[in-house]
């Protein structure tokens, strides 16, 4: 039997306020029912954010992840973008059953993350060299997220908060949405990215071999990409003198503009923040974040409203 987090459980009743309690209750009977579809023994799960993750081995000793979703649409919408960027880079698929909102993929040993890397410059390096077999052209009918759609939720909370948010004013609010705004009117070459690709979502396979897990999906430029992984494991003292080394190696193997680096990164921190706040989440973290992409566009590129 399993014993739940109880911020786990606080996390899926937040955000599901409709569904959430149900499916906590449920969840003994969807972990039996996992156990008979496909004879496995699920064992203690991962560290737990929004969803259920944990190891599962089946009678025949492989070994594979199962992923249990509240909302099948999310399911889906990581079952489509796992699909459309599948490739040896991409952690693969094993079966799923979008009725129940269970995933099961395969599972990568060691399975250490990226951040586990002594030499920071060649964690940098091995997450440009994944970028460049991931990206793809996104085909016509697609329904994943486009950055469009992120710039209309940062306008939903400026207009749901017009006096700002926490710790974040409205002067800031304002700023970012006119800078994702300006940023999604001068796109040019738009690309399916993976949409959350830092650190602790590229683990080892076997021995200098790494994958990717855990695509949220996004449509939008190759510099937008890059922002997740410039956010996380941050030094707590002078944070934009690891951002802006992290992206010289980018623009050096990528090929890809440091101004709009800078750009998406102020707007896409302020647009996590929000996210942040209203999923009652810590996001003060963020704050210093923010701070650094605008001291750096302003170091190279002069003062921008």
């Amino acid at each position: 039997m399993y014993t739940l987090p109880r911020a786990f459980c606080d996390t899926v009743t937040h955000l599901h306020p409709h569904k959430g309690k149900e499916w906590l209750a449920d969840f003994p009977q969807l972990i039996r029912y996992c156990k008979r579809r496909w004879c496995i023994n699920i064992h203690s799960h991962f560290p737990l954010s929004y969803h259920f993750v944990a190891p599962a081995r089946k009678t025949d000793g492989s070994e594979l992840v199962v992923k249990l979703f509240v909302e099948t649409s999310e399911l889906l919408h990581e079952q489509e973008a796992l699909t459309a960027l599948a490739g040896e880079n991409m952690v693969k698929v094993v079966d799923s059953d979008a009725v129940k909102g269970i995933l099961l993929l395969e599972k990568l040993s060691p399975g250490r993350s990226l951040s586990s890397l002594s030499t920071k410059d060649e964690a940098t390096l091995i997450a440009a060299q994944l970028m460049k077999s991931l990206w793809r052209v996104p085909y016509l009918d697609s329904t994943i997220d486009t950055a469009v759609k992120r710039e209309k939720q940062l306008r939903k909370c400026v207009e749901t908060h017009p006096s700002g948010i926490d710790f974040l004013s409205s002067e800031t609010l304002q700023n970012a949405l006119a800078t994702f705004s300006e940023l999604n009117r001068s796109s040019q070459q738009l690309f399916l990215l993976h949409g959350d690709l830092h650190h602790d979502n590229i683990l080892q396979s076997v021995e200098d071999t790494w994958k990717i897990i855990d695509p949220k999906g996004l449509i939008g430029e190759k510099e937008y990409e890059i922002i997740p992984f410039l956010l996380n494991h941050l030094p707590k003292t002078n944070p934009a003198e690891t951002i802006d080394h992290r992206i010289n190696i980018f623009v050096e193997e990528l090929n890809v503009s440091k101004k709009r680096i800078l750009l998406w990164g102020y707007a896409h921190s302020v647009l996590a923040t929000c996210w942040l706040i209203k999923d009652r989440q810590d996001a003060t973290s963020f704050l210093s974040a923010i701070e650094a992409f605008q001291h750096l566009y302003e170091r190279y590129y002069g003062y921008k409203k």
